[in-house]
């Protein structure tokens, strides 16, 4: 891996992070650095790339009857037994995060971060981390920007490939194949950038809507306040979805208000910030992951 190729491995795990991170305080910027997203795609977990999860939500007919009654009137988030991470053999996550506002001529703008992990052990340990950002790159002559408009890494063992499509200094996107050891990498390894909600949240969240479909489970919806959330300024609103079936949390909400510095939005100026994330538990071995087809030679 040359050294150059190498710096965005390294950037896009720093950016990935410092996303993840920053969804605990909802008035404050999404991370520092120019753009990458989590890891986004809802249902399945598949190579395909990730479609809008925003859609993968609609009420039960028969909320009382769907997969057994509903859930407790509240939940105690503090409860390990509600999180499918970090203990999950295998998953499915992705998250999407959209940004709406205005940039700083006043025009409208919108900027949409997508992310996905697939992660299994059997046969072998396997991940796949994807991510991409629509909406925005720099502009055409700038100096020392690098925008990493998707990213596609596989890890099979301890062989990682990574596709990525760079833009440096608002340039055409270019296509940078990178190959090497994760074992090598510097810093947390990329499933420890996948959110784990449980270390934001704590205290009584009570039941708001039953027999919600989402993800392909029967859930129950449960409401959160700031009392429940760290870091919770700017918040409008925000919920998790608990599946009747293996009682955990499959998708987190999160609704809230913050100036935004990246992206090119007004910073004096408060955006919308939507962020969905959902978790699947799959079984073990049954992930079709596979070195990026643009990389596989």
């Amino acid at each position: 891996m040359n050294k150059r190729s190498s710096l965005y491995v390294a950037l896009a795990l720093v950016l990935l992070t410092a996303s993840a991170c920053a969804a605990g305080g909802a008035a404050q910027p999404a991370g520092a650095g120019d753009e990458q997203p989590l890891a986004g795609s809802p249902g399945a977990a598949t190579e395909s790339a990730p479609s809008n999860p925003d859609a993968a939500t609609a009420p039960s007919q028969d909320a009382a009857n769907a997969d057994g009654p509903a859930g407790p009137e509240s939940i105690d988030l503090t409860s390990p037994a509600l999180y499918l991470l970090p203990d999950a053999p295998a998953y499915h996550f992705n998250s999407t995060i959209r940004y709406t506002g205005t940039d700083k001529s006043g025009a409208a703008k919108e900027v949409t971060e997508n992310g996905l992990a697939d992660v299994q052990t059997l046969p072998q340990v396997t991940q796949r981390f994807w991510s991409s950002l629509e909406g925005y790159v720099d502009d055409a002559g700038s100096t020392g920007s690098v925008n990493i408009l998707s990213s596609d890494t596989v890890i099979i063992g301890d062989q990682m490939t990574s596709a990525q499509m760079v833009s440096v200094n608002g340039a055409d996107p270019e296509l940078f194949c990178n190959t090497g050891l994760a074992s090598e990498m510097q810093g947390p390894s990329l499933s420890e950038s996948t959110p784990l909600i449980q270390e934001w949240l704590s205290g009584q969240a009570p039941r708001v809507e039953a027999g919600v479909e989402v993800n392909g489970f029967t859930t129950d919806k449960y409401e959160l306040s700031s009392a429940n959330l760290a870091g919770a300024e700017g918040l409008v609103s925000a919920f998790v979805y608990v599946a009747r079936d293996g009682g955990s949390i499959t998708r987190f909400e999160l609704q809230s208000q913050a100036n935004e510095q990246r992206f090119g939005f007004d910073p004096s100026r408060l955006i919308e910030v939507s962020r969905i994330y959902n978790y699947v538990l799959v079984e073990d071995g049954s992930l079709e992951i596979a070195i990026p087809a643009e990389c596989d030679e």
